[in-house]
């Protein structure tokens, strides 16, 4: 079998790894970041666009190279990366010193653990969210959903109608509309997005986790939250970067790679369950469970009369809260972002949503789950937003927990994979014309959705990401019923926003935008 050279060295040559049947391409080792440099060369903002120059470079779909001390191998086409996605020898997680001082300098969460501890915390975990609509439909979670868009609907409309001015006080059902909120996100008639979207997400969220919903007049706290998230977001890219590479660099310059944005905002939302789990303590009863943290205060009550070391504690409670709530609310709102961008750029696509919303649902209700089988053109727009522009475009590092192959060549235990989702999702063998955005490559010739999706957004096999349905299902029904009741324009004036993403980060993510939406008639 062939061997994955990976102690490679640097010599003059620009083609360090020459490429034969016992070599994988890529550029050399040099002190210090190792092959990094040569990455930052490519593409100093966005690694993935590097990653694909290489690939590109050296001819091959699995580029290896050294991120400081780690062998790390990029895998770029789509049998290599189902293959890391679903084999159980790929699952490992790399976990830096430098990632544990933001878990109480422990192995927590359920992200970046690997081994029996993530295997009983992921399961433990899912099987109770689901209980209250996590990842299945679940009626009384659409409820809620349904109420928290209407809320948007029905403050964009008082928004517009005022053009963000002079509205004093809104009495409705359930919440109510100040002056603050309003101006927060709307002004003369345009509303800044991805802001609008985050109210929808996270309070459905933290309905599941902590019971509670925020009310309009708390949508600022509520903002708060989702800010620091998408702040945590962009601190470091998702390989960790020099920080992780060459972790005394916090104490020389913290603020310039990324680690005082990393433990201020980790601290900042482990406030919120912190919080959240010390009320539940003080009200908490064995006879009445109210949401997650109490089927979490119940379980670990039960484990400390029978054991005497267990993986179930309030720091780990903490953490898995966060690590339910700041992927979902940056990465759903970030999608809806770039959504709204398509749409702004090709009002062609926008019409024929609408007129397959008409048909379908018409406007005298909001449209629901059932109705999403019988939308396929805005399903398949959906799917073509995050293929042209996956979000989490490295997805999450994975790491080979033995010595074992991949395209014919050895993978050294420890070693890095990489994904290069949006290498895949732009590869032209693949997609045909992956640089146009077309909706209709996911529908048949009848106009049918495709059973078979290829794009790989969420990832797939056992590290599949958690929030795979209740983002789909979320971003479903937030733009269906936009679409119903708003046409979505560019701020009149202004050129088209570009839809390439603006910020790096672990997810990429545009700049925010102020945006038309023009009530339809």
């Amino acid at each position: 079998m062939a061997s994955l050279i990976l102690n490679i060295e640097a010599t003059a040559s620009s083609e360090i790894w020459v490429t034969t049947k016992n070599h994988v391409s890529g550029p050399p080792r040099l002190p210090l970041w190792g092959s990094y440099w040569f990455v930052l060369l490519q593409n100093f903002k966005f690694l993935h666009i590097a990653f694909h120059k290489l690939a590109q470079k050296y001819r091959t779909s699995m580029l290896g190279l050294y991120l400081g001390p780690f062998a790390t191998v990029v895998v770029h086409d789509y049998d290599g990366i189902r293959q890391v996605l679903t084999r159980p020898e790929f699952q490992g997680r790399i976990k830096p010193p430098v990632l544990n001082m933001r878990t109480y300098n422990n192995n927590r969460g359920i992200i970046f653990t690997d081994d029996q501890f993530w295997v009983e915390q992921r399961r433990f975990a899912l099987r109770h969210m689901r209980e209250f609509g996590f990842g299945r439909r679940f009626p009384h979670l659409e409820g809620v959903v349904k109420e928290e868009i209407q809320d948007m609907l029905d403050v964009l409309a008082l928004c517009e109608e005022n053009k963000g001015l002079h509205i004093l006080f809104v009495e409705k059902a359930q919440s109510a509309l100040t002056v603050g909120l309003c101006l927060e996100i709307f002004s003369g008639g345009l509303t800044l997005v991805p802001d609008l979207f985050y109210t929808v997400v996270f309070n459905t969220l933290w309905l599941m986790i902590a019971g509670d919903r925020y009310s309009t007049k708390e949508h600022g706290k509520l903002r708060y939250f989702t800010r620091q998230a998408l702040r945590f977001q962009k601190s470091v890219d998702v390989t960790g970067n020099a920080l992780v590479q060459t972790p005394w660099l916090r104490y020389f310059a913290p603020y310039y790679f990324g680690f005082t944005d990393l433990m201020e905002t980790t601290q900042n939302m482990l406030k919120y369950m912190e919080e959240a789990v010390a009320q539940h303590k003080a009200t908490y009863s064995d006879d009445h469970v109210r949401d997650f943290i109490d089927v979490y205060l119940k379980e670990m009550k039960k484990r400390g009369k029978t054991e005497e070391i267990s993986s179930f504690s309030d720091e780990q409670l903490n953490v898995v809260g966060i690590d339910f709530l700041f992927p979902a609310s940056t990465t759903v709102t970030s999608t809806l972002n770039f959504a709204m961008l398509f749409l702004v750029n090709y009002p062609e696509v926008q019409v024929k949503m609408q007129q397959e919303l008409n048909a379908v649902v018409g406007r005298d209700r909001l449209p629901t789950l059932d109705d999403r089988a019988r939308l396929p053109y805005n399903e398949a727009f959906l799917r073509e937003v995050m293929r042209k522009e996956a979000v989490a475009p490295l997805g999450v590092l994975h790491r080979a927990t033995e010595d074992t192959e991949l395209g014919g060549y050895n993978i050294p235990k420890d070693t890095t994979m990489i994904l290069n989702l949006w290498s895949f999702h732009n590869d032209p063998n693949f997609w045909g014309d992956p640089e146009a955005f077309r909706p209709e490559r996911f529908l048949d010739d009848k106009g049918h959705l495709l059973k078979k999706d290829y794009s790989l957004p969420f990832g797939a096999g056992k590290r599949l990401c958690a929030g795979e349905t209740f983002a789909r299902h979320t971003m479903f029904l937030m733009l269906s019923a936009l679409l119903q009741n708003f046409t979505v324009k560019a701020a009149p004036g202004k050129p088209l926003p570009s839809t390439e993403p603006d910020l790096p980060g672990i997810i990429i993510t545009k700049k925010g935008m102020w945006m038309k939406f023009e009530p339809r008639a």
